[in-house]
C-alpha cells in the first residue's frame, strides 16, 4: 500500500502538484531559480596615481646602494651561515659589465642560508627597491628561497621576508633575469638594515643550481603596481582578462607581388611592439595571504603561451599597430575582500614609449551579506 505524500514548502504550505499533461506521462510541476544571482562588470586594473594606464615611466635612477657582484667590486661581504653550498666568487657565470664572477648557490637544501652585510647600518627610506639578477641553471621547479632585510646587532629579522620565485621565471634555465622587488613588499621603505639575508624554504627532488649577481638598492624610481580587489560586501569572479597594447610600430609584413597569401601582420615574439623589456610585468595572484601564483612576462611570447591565452584583435595603419590579447581561466578567480586577495601587475622599467597599455578584467560581482561583525 503507498504511502499518501507531498512536497511541500513549510514556510508557506505550498506543495508540488502532479499534471496530466496531454499525452504525457503524469510529472511534476518543478520550477529552479539560480542560487545566487550576479552583475556583469567589467573593471580595469588600476593603480592610485595613474588610473588604468599602464604605459608609465617606471625606471629606476639616482646612485644605488650596491650590495654584492659576485666580488667583482669590493661591496657587502657575504657569508654561510647555514650550509656549505655557497660559493660568493664563481666564475661558471657572470652578469657584471667588465666582470666575471658571480653568486654560486650549488644545489642548496632547506634551511641554507646566506648573509650579505655592510658593516654599518643602511637607511633604507632613502631607497624604492632591491634588484637582483638571477641565471637559473637547472632543476629549479616549485623550490622556494626568501630574500629578507636583517639586523646583525640585534640577530633579527627586519621587515617580512618574500619569496624570489615570485619575481622571476624560474622555469627559464641559462638566461639572465631581473628581479625587481618593491620595498614595500618587503616591509623595509622606513626601516634600517645593516644585511640582508637569503634563505632555502624547501626543495622538490633534485636540488637546483642558480647564480646571482648585480644586488642593489635602487635609490630612485618607484615600481608600479595595477591591482584589482573586491569591494567589501561583495566577492569577485575573474573569468578573463583583456590585454590591450598599442605602439608606434609599423606592423604589416608585405608580400610583395605574391598574391597567394594576403598581407599578415607583423607581430615579434621577443619583445613589447618593439619596446624591449628587462625586468618585465610581474604578475601575481594573492588569496589567503598567499602568492597562488606568479608570472613575469618578459616577451610577447610569454604571455602568449599561457594557457587560455589568445589574440582577438590586431590592427595597423602601417604607422601605428595595436593588439588586443584575451587570457580566459579555466576557472574563475574569486577575490574575497575579507581574505584581502588581490590580483596584480606591477612594472618597474619604463614603458611610457608605449602608445597605450591597459588590462582589464570580465567580471561577475556577487553581493554578500554582511553578517555581525563584518565591515
Amino acid at each position: 500500500m503507498s504511502i499518501k505524500s507531498n512536497i511541500t514548502d513549510k514556510s508557506t504550505n505550498i506543495s508540488a502538484e502532479v499534471v496530466d499533461g496531454t499525452g504525457e506521462k503524469k510529472a511534476l510541476v518543478v520550477a529552479t531559480r539560480p542560487l545566487k544571482t550576479f552583475e556583469n562588470s567589467v573593471e580595469f586594473f588600476t593603480n592610485p596615481t595613474y588610473g588604468s594606464d599602464m604605459n608609465q615611466n617606471a625606471a629606476f635612477g639616482g646612485t644605488p646602494e650596491k650590495v654584492h657582484d659576485g666580488i667583482d667590486s669590493v661591496l657587502w661581504t657575504g657569508s654561510q651561515i647555514v650550509g656549505t653550498t655557497v660559493t660568493f666568487d664563481d666564475t661558471g657565470q657572470n652578469h657584471t659589465a667588465a666582470g666575471t664572477k658571480s653568486i654560486l648557490f650549488d644545489r642548496p637544501g632547506a634551511t641554507n642560508t646566506i648573509q650579505i652585510a655592510k658593516g654599518s647600518n643602511l637607511d633604507l627610506s632613502g631607497y624604492t627597491a632591491l634588484t637582483l639578477w638571477v641565471y637559473v641553471d637547472n632543476n629549479w621547479t616549485t623550490d622556494s628561497f626568501s630574500i629578507y632585510g636583517y639586523d646583525t646587532g640585534t640577530v633579527s629579522v627586519i621587515g617580512t621576508p618574500v619569496n624570489l620565485q615570485d619575481y622571476f621565471n624560474q622555469g627559464n634555465n641559462d638566461v639572465w633575469q631581473k628581479i625587481s622587488i618593491p620595498l614595500e613588499d618587503m616591509d623595509l621603505t622606513t626601516e634600517t638594515i645593516d644585511a640582508i639575508r637569503i634563505t632555502c624554504i624547501s626543495t622538490t627532488g633534485v636540488k637546483p643550481t642558480f647564480y646571482l649577481d648585480d644586488i642593489q638598492f635602487e635609490e630612485t624610481g618607484d615600481p608600479l603596481c595595477f591591482s584589482l580587489e573586491a569591494e567589501k560586501g561583495t566577492w569577485l569572479h575573474v573569468e578573463e582578462f583583456t590585454i590591450s597594447i598599442a605602439d608606434a610600430y609599423a606592423g604589416t609584413v608585405e608580400t610583395g607581388s605574391d598574391t597567394l597569401f594576403p598581407t599578415m601582420p607583423s607581430i615579434p615574439y621577443d619583445d613589447f611592439l618593439g619596446v624591449t623589456l628587462t625586468s618585465g610585468v610581474n604578475y601575481r595572484r594573492i588569496q589567503d595571504g598567499e602568492t597562488k601564483f606568479s608570472q613575469t612576462i618578459l616577451k610577447f611570447i610569454d604571455l602568449i603561451e599561457l594557457a587560455g591565452t589568445e589574440i582577438i584583435g590586431s590592427g595597423s595603419d602601417g604607422t601605428n599597430t595595436w593588439l588586443s590579447i584575451r587570457a580566459k581561466h579555466i576557472e574563475p578567480i574569486v577575490l574575497k575582500p575579507e581574505n584581502d586577495d588581490i590580483l596584480s601587475f606591477t612594472i618597474s622599467e619604463d614603458l611610457s614609449g608605449l602608445l597605450r597599455f591597459r588590462i582589464s578584467a570580465g567580471c561577475k560581482i556577487e553581493n554578500r551579506t554582511l553578517t555581525e561583525g563584518e565591515e
